[in-house]
């Protein structure tokens, strides 16, 4: 069985924990993960002729023995690129119309490539829109403008892929304003608040 993945915006941060056993295995809910090697190395076309080498850190559950993959989040588990290239293509295509053939060039992928990140996101645009809205949520939930009202969502964008992004989007903003991420970027908070996950290739493709 392929180890299961754990989403983290901030991988030393995940690593430390995982050393002093403080994450609890979501797969049985009884034990913690400890630490256990590391997953498969890859390199991640990280846009503007930029790559990134990636060797995620694993855990064992003391409880259940299931494997867990701590992956930074922005990365997109089995993508070879980057959730910033992917979102930058989702951006231009749900706000200019962009081709597919348009966006590759850019972007310098195969067009194929960039259509198949589109009908991926389109497919899952609404539980990526659902779970986002429930964590601005959560995210403003304590916050309180100015005029002494809670921080509004976004308004409609014309598309649910759209939506989606733009909801992503607010959630990222939220958590550096707000919850102390300041230092984060942007592409790692839209990869932690559901644009990772949606991402995530159908088992067996």
């Amino acid at each position: 069985m392929s180890p299961a993945v754990l989403l983290c915006t901030d991988a030393d941060a995940a690593a430390a924990n995982l050393a002093s056993g403080a994450i609890g295995c979501p797969s049985c809910g009884a034990g913690r993960l400890r630490a256990w090697g590391y997953g498969r190395e890859r390199v991640i076309r990280a846009g503007g002729g930029q790559w990134r080498r990636l060797r995620p850190r694993r855990g064992r559950c003391s409880a259940c023995a299931a494997t867990h993959i701590l992956l930074p989040s922005w990365s997109a588990p089995r993508r070879a690129d980057a959730v910033a290239v992917i979102a930058r293509a989702a951006a231009a295509s749900v706000l200019r119309g962009a081709g597919s053939a348009r966006l590759g060039a850019e972007l310098g992928v195969p067009a194929a490539t960039v259509r198949g990140w589109l009908r991926r996101l389109r497919e899952h645009a609404g539980p990526m829109l659902a779970q986002a809205t429930a964590e601005f949520g959560r995210l403003v939930a304590i916050v309180e403008t100015p005029e002494g009202r809670d921080p509004g969502p976004p308004g409609p964008t014309g598309s649910r892929l759209g939506d989606a992004l733009a909801m992503v989007t607010a959630c990222a903003v939220a958590a550096i304003r707000w919850h102390g991420q300041a230092g984060t970027s942007l592409a790692a908070l839209a990869g932690r608040f559901g644009l990772a996950a949606a991402l995530t290739p159908a088992p067996g493709s």
